[in-house]
């Protein structure tokens, strides 16, 4: 699974036919082999004045750290501009920013909830992201853990199955994901819950620190990384 993480450019002078990013992680403390490989995608042109470029990059949850072995959710993110202008090619500067993570539990005291997600993005509501919430006490190898939710092709069975695992368990139920994001940006957050069994009592809605509401927009809260 992964998150979206928009990356803008703005023309600073006339005659730029396109600009690309080209991006790779590496674990803290350390820095890109270029000549291993890397990502590159074009910015979109977005129009205005000055011109805008946007493009939203699909960023992991975590890296591998081949010096220690393991799996990192917190790493470098490593990036340069290639830019087209007037027959011409030039390269930026290399930015560096370190991706950090903030956890987030919800706790359920009455039993409602069958489905939850964090419904969070980086900045603003650009390029929202649904991090599906797992009550750790679910078996980690469980068929029906939240993470499969969205790839699982029998819903009603998914939602059946998940209420009684659920049910099962002593109350407050607290369910717990991660958001991830740059050291110093800022995330806007809400919740989106859902009630989908039994058929007959099927709600859901998106949660802000004011109360139900709809995704996106203000009634949201703001998390400094």
């Amino acid at each position: 699974m992964s998150w979206y993480y928009p990356k803008g450019w703005t023309d600073r002078e006339d005659g730029i036919d396109q600009v690309l990013i080209h991006y790779t992680c590496t674990p803290p403390g350390q820095w890109p082999d270029w000549s291993w490989g890397h990502d590159a995608r074009v910015l979109q042109d977005l129009g205005g004045y000055p011109r805008q470029r946007l493009k939203v990059l699909r960023m992991p949850r975590e890296v591998w750290d081949m010096e220690h072995g393991w799996s990192t959710p917190e790493y470098r993110f490593h990036y340069y501009f290639e830019v087209y202008q007037r027959g011409s090619r030039w390269t930026t500067d290399l930015f560096t920013e370190e991706i950090v993570y903030r956890d987030l539990e919800y706790i359920d005291n009455d039993g409602w909830v069958t489905n939850i997600c964090i419904y969070w993005s980086v900045g603003d509501w650009t390029a929202p992201v649904y991090s599906p919430m797992e009550e750790p006490r679910i078996p980690a190898d469980s068929e029906f853990l939240a993470k499969n939710y969205y790839t699982y092709d029998d819903k009603d069975r998914f939602h059946h199955e998940k209420y009684h695992m659920l049910y099962a368990l002593d109350l407050p139920h607290r369910f717990q994901s991660r958001m991830w994001g740059p050291r110093d940006s800022t995330l806007v957050q809400q919740y989106h819950v859902g009630r989908m069994y039994p058929p007959q009592e099927k709600s859901e809605t998106w949660l802000g620190p004011d109360g139900p509401s709809a995704p996106g927009g203000g009634n949201c809260w703001v998390h400094h990384l």
